[in-house]
């Protein structure tokens, strides 16, 4: 299966690499000042897309990328109220992609999660050891957070057991099922908003379900054995977020060549498992993306993923970005996660500006305000 984005350059020296990264380092940089998107995987699926290509009036050259087969094509730039062309049916679908609204209408156990907008998802910790918010929460307090979050424009409610901070110590299945589902049988009981549940492991998974939640929030990308059957059985929406390792290893010191392209790579790494899922079962509507802000990533990886999240919208999947209080936002202002409310929501409005379907955060009412804001002076500038 390829894998395919768009690329919008914001230099010469970027438009460069991606030509060295493809072996194509003749071509002239000239070329990719219209509408570029590039694709890696077999080579029937890229000949059918050079095809296309060239059937929407453009180019195709045929390259490579690590060890896959590449192709880069530069068709004429479709201006963003046009109608797409009925040719090139693959390549048209990446650009709607890739330009499409955010908008999110994923099934859930109960209901639906429909919204032509950005969604904040709100964070609620229920762990002693969190990096910035950690508190023991009983099921009142936790149902109290949650009904301000709620209240202050809170779309879904994201109730974690587990600490995945740098330094961070698994705890046993018992001990996070006894924080987790408590607190989500409460919210359940008591509103009207789907509850996600970060976890990792596919017994807490299915305890929360049967608690109330809808939606399975994994930053091990459905890896452990079970979570994909968890998904499946209970008819879960799930969160499929991207990692470099394993829960034990992700904040190791990450070597800035560990990635060719973060971003392509990021790609692979979503797609593959997006393709795992369906194998197992899972359908594809009910699936979001998560490229995993922090998690194995350096400074610049995390700022890269940022500004060209849009890209990863080319899946076929809504993208959620959880910046929120990170560390690479302390180390862009200094401040400590505490006070990393304004690096936060800077942070979610450029996320929602350029894709992500979905913010993960801390601090609800800031971010909502702050996107009420850019959606109306959007909506006026139309």
């Amino acid at each position: 299966m390829s894998v395919l984005r768009i690329r919008e350059y914001r230099s010469a020296g970027e438009a460069r690499k991606d030509l060295e990264s493809f072996r194509l380092p003749n071509l002239p940089i000239s070329i990719l000042h219209d509408t570029v998107i590039m694709a890696e995987g077999g080579e029937d699926e890229l000949h059918d897309l050079s095809r296309e290509a060239r059937g929407l009036g453009g180019q195709a050259f045929e390259g490579r990328r690590g060890e896959r087969d590449a192709l880069l094509m530069v068709l004429p730039r479709i201006d963003a109220s046009a109608s797409l062309p009925e040719s090139g049916p693959t390549l048209a679908r990446c650009i709607d992609q890739y330009r499409g609204s955010v908008s999110v209408d994923i099934p859930l156990p109960r209901g639906r999660l429909r919204a032509d907008r950005t969604m904040v998802m709100g964070i609620l910790n229920v762990t002693p050891d969190s990096f910035s918010d950690g508190r023991p929460l009983d099921h009142v307090a936790a149902l109290a957070l949650a009904e301000r979050m709620v209240s202050e424009g809170a779309d879904i409610i994201d109730v974690g057991g587990e600490s995945t901070r740098p330094g961070w110590s698994p705890v046993s299945v018992e001990e996070e099922i006894s924080r987790v589902v408590p607190v989500v049988r409460s919210i359940a009981s008591s509103l009207d908003v789907p509850i996600s549940v970060d976890t990792m492991k596919p017994e807490v998974a299915r305890a929360a379900m049967g608690a109330g939640a809808s939606i399975i929030n994994d930053v091990n990308g459905l890896r452990n054995e079970g979570m994909m059957s968890v998904v499946r059985e209970t008819g879960a929406a799930a969160v499929i977020m991207h990692m470099r390792g394993t829960p034990s290893d992700m904040h190791a010191e990450v070597d800035a060549s560990a990635y060719g392209d973060v971003v392509g790579d990021v790609m692979w790494y979503l797609n593959d498992r997006i393709a795992a899922a369906e194998d197992a079962g899972i359908e594809r509507e009910k699936l979001i993306i998560d490229p995993g802000l922090g998690f194995g990533k350096t400074l610049e990886h995390n700022l890269e993923l940022l500004r060209r999240c849009r890209e990863m919208r080319c899946l076929g999947a809504p993208v959620l970005i959880g910046a929120s209080r990170k560390r690479f936002i302390g180390h862009l202002t200094g401040a400590a996660p505490e006070r990393r409310l304004g690096g936060s929501v800077g942070a979610a409005i450029w996320a929602a500006e350029n894709g992500a379907s979905i913010v993960r955060v801390h601090d609800v009412d800031a971010t909502v305000q702050a996107l009420r804001v850019v959606n109306a002076l959007r909506a006026h500038s139309t």
